[in-house]
This record gives C-alpha cells, structure tokens and sequence, in this order.
C-alpha cells in the first residue's frame, strides 16, 4: 500500500514537471521576439528603481534578475512565468492541506485549476497580473495559517506577502481589503482584534511597503495615475463589466467541466450548508472581489482588462471541494491530464500557426532581432570603438533590441520616468542609437532627419518584408556633431 501511495505521488510529480516543460518550451519555439509586457520588464529592472511610470517594480526586478541568472537569455522568461506558476500551485496545495487535511483533495484542488484555460493561455508571460498567480495564494495561506495558529510567524509572513503582492500591483489592494473585511464580516474573527497578531501583519505590510510609498509621493503619484487613465479615466465602457464576467466564465469554464466529469452527486456551486471559518473565507474570497469588481465596473464604467481575472481564481479548485466533498480522484486526473494536452496544441497552434501565415503579412513578426543587433553593434564598433552604446530608442516593434545588444544600452529614462522616445532630443550631449520599423514612403525617416537637423553620424537600413525595413541611426544632439565622424 505504501508502495502505491508513493508511486502515486512521484507519478504526480513528474506529471507537473512534464507540464513545466512543455508549458515553457512552446512558446520559445514558436515565437521569434518575448512578449513586448516581458520586454518591458527588462529595460525597466535593468535600472533598479523603486518604480517605473506604469507599474510597482516587484515583476521587474524578479524578470531581470532572472535574465541575468540565466546568463542575459531573453527566453529565460517563460521559464520563469512557468515557475511562478508552480509556486502559485504549491501554495494551492498548501492550502487544501490545511484545510482538509487530506493529500488526494489537496492534489485534486491544483488540478481542477490546472484544468482552466487561465492556467495555460491566460498564462503565456510573466508581468504584473501572473505574478498574482503565487504571490495570492500565499497570502491566503499564510492568512489561514494565522486562523488556525494565531501565531507570530504567520502574522509576519502574512504581511511580507501582502506587501510583495501590493509591489506587483496596486489591484491587490482590492484582495488585502477583502482579507480585512473577512476579520469584520466573520463573527467569530472578532476575537483576533483582541491579540496582537493582526496589528503585527499590518505594521509589516505597511513596514515593507514604506519605501515604495515614498517613491510614489516622490514622483507625484505617476503609477496611480496611470492605473487611473487605464481604467477609470479612459473612456467609459459599461460592457466592460460584462466582459469581465464572460472572460472569467469562458477562462475556468473548463476547470467546472473538469470538477463536473469527476464529481460524485449534484454539484454545489454557492454554499447551501455550514462551513468551518477556514472555509468559510475561502468562499469568501472567491466570490466577493469578483463581485465587487464587477459592479464597481457596472456602475462605474472603470474597465477591466479582459485577463484581470487569470489571478483571481487560484483556489478553485479548494472552493469546489469544500462545497461538493466527494468525487472520483482517478477521473479527475485523467481528465486533466487529456484537457492539458488539448491546451498545449492549442497553444502551440495559436502562436506557431498564427506567426507562420501573419509573418507574410506584419513585419513585426518577421523581424529578425539577433541579426539586427548584431549589424547595428558592427556599425557602432566602425564609429565609435570600443565606446559603450548606453542609450537606445526604439519603437514597440524594435523593442526588444536592447536585450540582444551586447553593451545593454538603456532603454528607460529614470530622471523623467518614461521611455527615450524616437522623436524625443532629451537626454542632451548624448551619442545615442535610434531604431524604429518604417514602411516604403511613409515619411517616418524624413521627419527623423529633420527633426535631428544634421546631427546624424550614422544611417542604415535593413529589409524586412513587403516594403518594410528596419531604419537605425547614430546620432548626437549636440551642435555640429556631425563633425566627430
């Protein structure tokens, strides 16, 4: 018996490895440049602020000290998007185990979420909505640690992780209001209010987070306003909400087929008897943000990004077992394993297809990045020597150049908190590289030239497809610099 239990378990084990890899090989075949959201978070986490113009800096930094761990290798990402994953699945398990005590359920609640669509094409890159995907989990388990133990080392890492999520992104704010309106709303948490451990989760959160709050007063609440622009000063969009909720059902309609297929009786979807307070508020948990979301959006018209959801859900899987206690593991893993092998095609022909027939068509899925910097390093050496190239300003399309370009020239301006545009003269006294994708006749490099008025001290061109080339250029904004050639 103790045999089965353990091949069980290793067979378990190599099954989520197996996952890992295909997960993080498919799109390091199929794709030709990393996501343009993981390329951001290169050139910001280069620079190691305590924040960027859009987001907190926590996914910034992870990805770029990874890159670099990895031995400065761009498709590094997805293996790191997989891992994250991985430990959002451990804390899962972790979760199930407290609060069920019992392996088999707690195995079943990863791969009911294993079975959503959000598991696998909600999860295609890391930044600052995957990062949730473990960072929440722990939080709930560290916060249901501290219901059942009220100790001082849950307190604390209750803390630590909420503050990690808030350093992710600020819209873990509406998941850490609704852990302390849980503490409110569930009578028999009033007694936590009388120990110290609850004071001591908040005086870390607020402890960890102190210096990126001073960073955000520094520079004039710049990342609250973006996050504000995107959603609630962007044109008002009331479907939005709908969308929201269409997207949540289409993302884990699979993990509810899933659950159903291995079900033993009628399945429960809201709670109909009582519960014990730790499952009380992990039914709380999964249905009162997304409540909340969504009719602040209904009433608002804030909107919603249509993969805000991929996080939301984690413990799925834990909400469906403790309201339907009984069902048939064998069946449940069978069919996961089958519908992770139906996503993994899926995946495969979503990108590798898709990127076949569109590189035909949209030069951005032609462009050859590694051959370009390699042209653009030959042609700065000419110039310059051995002069370091330490800025570069590119468009979306020739963004991800800064990682391939040997001297890892800026890309982000942290005196201004933005990007070095192409059209932009600042910084000054600066030898600079300047790429961007042009079409035949658009006027683009025309306006370049004059907008740089002479100052260019090297021009070149590389083809792309149908009349489409890569423009790059050496410049200097100084006067008469055209003369240091």
């Amino acid at each position: 018996m103790r045999f089965f239990v353990f091949s069980e378990k290793v067979i378990n084990r190599l099954w989520v490895i197996a996952y890992f890899f295909v997960f993080s090989l498919i799109p390091m075949i199929t794709r030709n440049i990393i996501p343009h959201d993981m390329i951001e978070n290169l050139y910001w986490g280069k620079e190691l602020q305590l924040g960027y113009a859009k987001h907190p800096p926590l996914f910034a930094w992870i990805s770029y000290l990874f890159y670099r761990l990895c031995f400065s290798w761009p498709e590094s990402l997805y293996i790191l998007t997989q891992l994250n994953l991985l430990l959002g699945f451990y804390f899962v398990f972790k979760i199930a185990q407290l609060i069920f005590d019992d392996e088999k359920k707690a195995y079943g609640s990863v791969l009911i979420f294993m079975a959503s669509a959000c598991a696998e094409l909600g999860n295609e890159k890391f930044n600052a909505s995957t990062i949730l995907m473990s960072l929440f989990p722990a939080m709930y388990y560290f916060f249901i640690r501290l219901l059942k133990y009220n100790r001082n080392i849950d307190a604390i890492w209750l803390g630590v992780f909420s503050a990690l999520a808030f350093v992710g992104k600020y819209f873990s704010l509406l998941y850490i209001g609704c852990i302390g309106l849980f503490l409110i709303y569930h009578k028999k948490c009033w007694k936590f209010f009388k120990t110290p451990q609850i004071y001591i989760a908040a005086i870390t959160f607020i402890a960890c987070i102190s210096w990126h709050v001073v960073w955000i007063y520094e520079n004039d609440f710049i990342t609250f306003k973006y996050a504000m622009e995107k959603s609630i000063y962007y044109p008002k969009d009331y479907f939005s909400a709908v969308n929201f909720l269409v997207m949540q059902c289409l993302l884990f309609s699979t993990a509810f087929w899933a659950f159903g297929h291995s079900c033993l009786g009628r399945i429960k979807f809201l709670p109909r008897e009582e519960h014990s307070m730790k499952e009380k508020f992990i039914i709380f948990i999964n249905i009162v943000p997304n409540v909340f979301l969504f009719m602040i959006s209904a009433i608002t018209g804030m909107r919603i990004g249509s993969f805000w959801g991929t996080n939301m859900l984690m413990t799925i899987g834990v909400y469906l077992l403790v309201l339907n206690p009984n069902f048939d593991y064998n069946r449940l893993q069978i069919f996961v394993k089958r519908i992770s092998i139906f996503f993994a095609a899926a995946l495969f022909l979503k990108l590798g297809v898709a990127r076949y027939f569109l590189r035909e068509y949209d030069p951005t899925n032609a462009i050859n990045i590694r051959e370009i910097s390699g042209k653009i390093e030959k042609d700065w050496r000419k110039n310059f020597g051995d002069q370091r190239i330490k800025i570069l300003k590119t468009d979306k399309a020739t963004a991800a150049l800064h990682m391939h370009l040997k001297d890892s020239p800026s890309s982000y301006d942290i005196k201004r908190c933005k990007l070095f545009e192409v059209h932009d003269l600042y910084p000054p006294n600066e030898d600079v590289a300047v790429a961007f994708l042009c079409r035949k006749n658009d006027g683009e490099i025309e306006r370049f030239r004059k907008l740089y008025n002479g100052n260019i001290l090297w021009e070149n061109t590389i083809p792309v497809i149908n009349g489409s080339f890569i423009y790059y250029a050496f410049v200097n904004v100084m006067e008469n610099s055209h003369d240091r050639r």
